[in-house]
């Protein structure tokens, strides 16, 4: 029964969403989504935006005030796997947010983005906790400047949430099946 009720469902997008989406006007690259992106503080992959830009040139600051060089190399690395993930995370935002308004309505929003967007989140986590365990073993003076860098990695890991909250929010007529072959 359950695998009628999923063929279905595909043969029912399949015949609708093709219509549906030339009906539209075929919107993929609207300039009505590029300007909502923007508006939501989503900007081109590679510009990065102001906290974005900040935590990077944190992490890089308190490598290079920190005393001890192993510390300092660890948290160095970190800056630069940290970019990394904010130009995947922001490409991924991007790419969400450009989803033409009739197949989200029909399919929900773009669930692997999400998941990669999850998951950077979850790294930015990660790294958080590494930096309160390289804190502990600081100096009094590293200390500051380590905990500086955490609220920063804090507040774009929280950014990044609520970005992905606003962009998965919605209705989907299907997106429960979209959902499911996604994952």
């Amino acid at each position: 029964m359950k695998k009628l009720l999923t063929m279905s469902a595909i043969l029912i997008m399949a015949l609708i969403l093709p219509t549906y989406a030339l009906a539209q006007g075929g919107q993929q690259g609207n300039p009505q989504g590029a300007q909502q992106g923007q508006q939501q503080g989503l900007q081109e992959p590679g510009t990065g935006n102001g906290r974005a830009g900040t935590g990077v040139q944190n992490l890089n600051r308190v490598a290079e005030r920190i005393n001890n060089p192993e510390i300092g190399e660890q948290i160095r690395s970190m800056a630069q796997n940290h970019e990394k993930v904010q130009t995947r995370t922001k490409t991924a935002l991007h790419q969400m947010s450009q989803k033409n308004q009739a197949l989200k309505l029909l399919v929900g929003p773009d669930y692997k983005n999400a998941g990669q967007v999850r998951s950077d989140v979850v790294g930015l986590r990660n790294d958080v906790k590494r930096l309160e365990k390289i804190k502990e073993g600081s100096l009094p003076e590293d200390a500051e400047a380590i905990q500086d860098a955490i609220n920063e990695v804090q507040l774009e890991a929280g950014d990044l949430e609520a970005q992905l909250t606003e962009e998965l929010s919605g209705f989907s007529l299907f997106g429960w099946l979209a959902k499911m072959l996604a994952e």
